[in-house]
């Protein structure tokens, strides 16, 4: 639709061009402001992004050095071998998470009755990793902006002064009583 517009706004402006309508030497941006349609409960806030971000990455983490722990227990009892996981305090990506999954996956088909394992991945694979990159999403969408809504990417959160209430005068009596 955004093309076959552009086209026929183009074809009306070269026709009143020609016609001398209107002189394309000059043009005018204006500032108007409009009140939009987007719901506030829409709106996505930079802030809120940054913080459940970092909660996240917090379980993550807590993830990781619990899945670390049951290694090392299962080590010390089978002298098997180590995955490295995301152990440190990096900050974590959905492409991080996402590989560190896929290892852990591969090492769930070698020991597939691990429990502990096949619970964590489960939570990465269902909630975690999804919810990562859903933050990483807004966080683009974002870009330097404070907010944004989730219906129209480019509208932007604005406080607009309520109405003042007027009271009908001849009404006022009846109101009051």
């Amino acid at each position: 639709m955004k093309d076959v517009l552009e086209s026929v706004f183009t074809a009306v402006l070269q026709f009143l061009a020609d016609e001398k309508y209107v002189s394309l030497e000059h043009y005018f941006v204006d500032g108007t402001k409009i009140e939009a349609n987007a719901n506030r409960y829409t709106f996505v806030w930079g802030e809120a992004v940054v913080k459940h971000k970092a909660r996240l990455q917090e379980k993550v983490h807590t993830l990781f050095a619990t899945i670390e722990a049951n290694e090392q227990r299962e080590e010390q009892t089978n002298q098997g071998g180590d995955l490295a996981e995301l152990g440190e305090r990096t900050e974590l990506t959905g492409e991080k998470l996402e590989t560190a999954l896929q290892k852990l996956e591969a090492q769930l088909q070698e020991k597939p009755k691990d429990k502990p394992l096949k619970k964590a991945v489960r939570q990465l694979r269902k909630d975690l990793l999804p919810r990562l990159q859903k933050y990483e999403q807004y966080q683009n969408t974002l870009g330097n902006r404070n907010c944004f809504s989730k219906t129209d990417p480019d509208a932007t959160f604005m406080r607009m002064k309520e109405p003042p209430m007027f009271i009908c005068l001849t009404c006022a009596p009846l109101l009051l009583q």
